[in-house]
Formats: structure tokens, C-alpha cells, sequence
């Protein structure tokens, strides 16, 4: 089959031919139609200790049709043609970030108790942005009750874009959000959110305006070292701050400032099978839509420039790969 292929740092994915996966007799195999290009695959080609192994074949934000099905499996839930997403999971390995072939390829294999199966009424495209509008989910229930409070997002990405949208579902009393981006500030715009921040600037003294006051609850969606202090300084006595984004680097934080007002701080990261669930579900009902967040759809073989671009993202926010086009 073919994919595109991660060997090291500084190098552009190449497209292969590659063995397809083999399955168990508890594993099904899907061929590809979506995937999405996610942040996380970025940060994983990087020199870092999150750095991926040579050959990785990324990709974890897939939808496709289940053309393979282990022998156990055959009189279970699931039958050849079914269009389907997954949980990137099988025996605590994750799918596309090394020990397994990812979905930048033509087949991906997966675990039947992790698969989700995608309704007729949402198309391939849609399914490939469960997973992300899971990881927004997952994260603002981490959060506890947002009904009723004001909340700050750094970092209008993909991943922040989500946790805003889930906030808003959720009755946030106030959403804002921390982008210096012009494209990410008019992507977030399409999405009905008009209140934000410059970060080159005080965002302090501007959630102040905004707010009348500090955002009860931050989610920092960027990962980048000092934001985790400038929350920590930024928060009212009590108020909750969440770490999203994804910082491989050691950092430094004033613990006593933390310790006077009392913070409670929370990390989040991935999902739970009934956050796909939920996702779909509010799909479904038209209550939740991220279509509009996908800027690009590439075919298979124009994966490593495009991947090369998504280094330094200009207007690009959610790339999906059509696997069926190329």
C-alpha cells in the first residue's frame, strides 16, 4: 500500500509502498477515505523527546470502510462496508505516533472495541473530525461545570477552536480567545466567536476589559514554555487552569503564587470511547459542526509538502488527506 512516511527530523515525509497491516483475530482492518493532519504529528517529527521513531507512518484522526474482519470478530457488531472511526488505540499502543501503521496510508488496522460507527448521515469528511472534537470535549469535561463562567482559550488552533466551541455548548458565560493568527482569528470568527486577546500584547489588562474581571477558567491550548506562570499570574483566587497543548520542555512556574490563590490546576489529554460517542451524537442533531474549520483536502501524494507548510501554518487550520482521490 502506499503512505507517507516520517524517517527524521529535517527531512520531508516521502511517499512508499509499504506492507499493508496485518490483523488478529480481534482487530479489523479499515481502508483509509479522511485523515486529518494533526498538530500532535507535527510536534512528533520534531527533534524532542516526543520525537516519533524512524518509519513512523502518522496519522490518527481517520474515518474509512471496514473491508477486513478477524476471525472472532465475524458474528459480532460490526460487517465489511461499514464506515467507521476509531479511538488511535490497540493494547495501549497508539495508532500513527510509532509501534503502528497510521492513516497517512491507503489501510490502517484497528481494535473492535475502540471503533465507532460512523451514521449515513455524516459523510467521511465529518468523520475524520470526530477525534478532534473529541480532544475539545474530553478536555472541557476535565474541566468540571463551565456553565455560567467566563473562560479564556489560548491558542485558537484546531485544538483550542474545540475546547471553545464544547464551552460554548456547555453554557459558558463568556468565551475569549488568545490569538495573534489573522487567519485563526477569522477561522474562530466563522464559528461565531468575536471577543479576543492579543498575546503579544497585556492579555491580562485585556481579559480585564473583556471580562471586568480575570477568566475563571484558562485552557492553554499552545504549549509553549512561560504560559502555564502567565496563567498561574493571570488567575483570580480559586480559578482553574487547563493544560491542553502539549509542551515537551522543562518549564518553570512560581508554585506559591499557585498555593496563595488556591489554583487548581488539570491536565487533559486524549479521549474516552463515549466522547466519540457524544460527538457523533451532537453531530447528528446538528448541535455541534466543525466542517467549517477544514481549510484544505489534499490527495496522499501531496502529503509531505503540504506537512512541510503546516510547520509554519499560515491560513491552513484543519488539513484532512482524501485518501480516495488519489
Amino acid at each position: 500500500m502506499r503512505a507517507a512516511v516520517f524517517h527524521q527530523p529535517g527531512q520531508p515525509l516521502t511517499i512508499e509502498d509499504v506492507p499493508k497491516p496485518t490483523i488478529s483475530d480481534r482487530e479489523m482492518l479499515v481502508k483509509v477515505s479522511h485523515c486529518g493532519i494533526c498538530g500532535t504529528d507535527i510536534h512528533a517529527s520534531k527533534e524532542g523527546p516526543f520525537m516519533a521513531p524512524p518509519e513512523t507512518i502518522f496519522g490518527h484522526e481517520f474515518t474509512g470502510e471496514i473491508i477486513e474482519i478477524g476471525e472472532t470478530l465475524r458474528d459480532g457488531d460490526f460487517k465489511l462496508g461499514d464506515r467507521v472511526t476509531s479511538l488511535p488505540f490497540i493494547d495501549d499502543k497508539t495508532i500513527g505516533l510509532g509501534a503502528i501503521t497510521g492513516a497517512y496510508s491507503e489501510y490502517v488496522k484497528v481494535g473492535y472495541d475502540l471503533v465507532v460507527k460512523l451514521p449515513e448521515e455524516l459523510s467521511n469528511r465529518d468523520g475524520a473530525l470526530v477525534e478532534p472534537l473529541a480532544v475539545g470535549l474530553h478536555s472541557v469535561k476535565m474541566a468540571g461545570s463551565v456553565a455560567g463562567r467566563t473562560v479564556l482559550i489560548i491558542g485558537a488552533g484546531p485544538i483550542g477552536l474545540t475546547c471553545a466551541i464544547w464551552c460554548r455548548f456547555f453554557g459558558a458565560a463568556k468565551v475569549i480567545l488568545s490569538e495573534m493568527s489573522d487567519a485563526r482569528i477569522a477561522m474562530a470568527k466563522t464559528f461565531g466567536f468575536n471577543d479576543f486577546v492579543d498575546p503579544s500584547g497585556d492579555v491580562t489588562a485585556q481579559c480585564e476589559t473583556l471580562l471586568k474581571g480575570p477568566p475563571e477558567i484558562q485552557f492553554e491550548c499552545v504549549g509553549k514554555t512561560g504560559l502555564m506562570q502567565e496563567c498561574i499570574a493571570r488567575a483570580p483566587k480559586r480559578g482553574l487552569i487547563m493544560g491542553i497543548g502539549v509542551c515537551d520542555h522543562p518549564d518553570t512556574i512560581v508554585p506559591l503564587m499557585a498555593f496563595g490563590k488556591e489554583l487548581t490546576i488539570q491536565w487533559a489529554v486524549g479521549y474516552d470511547k463515549e466522547d466519540f460517542e457524544f460527538t457523533i451524537d451532537m453531530m447528528l442533531e446538528g448541535r455541534i459542526s466543525a466542517t467549517d474549520m477544514i481549510t484544505d483536502i489534499v490527495p496522499l501524494s501531496a502529503v509531505p509538502e503540504v506537512f512541510e507548510a503546516l510547520k509554519q501554518p499560515s491560513t491552513q487550520c484543519k488539513v484532512l488527506i482524501d485518501l480516495d482521490t488519489d
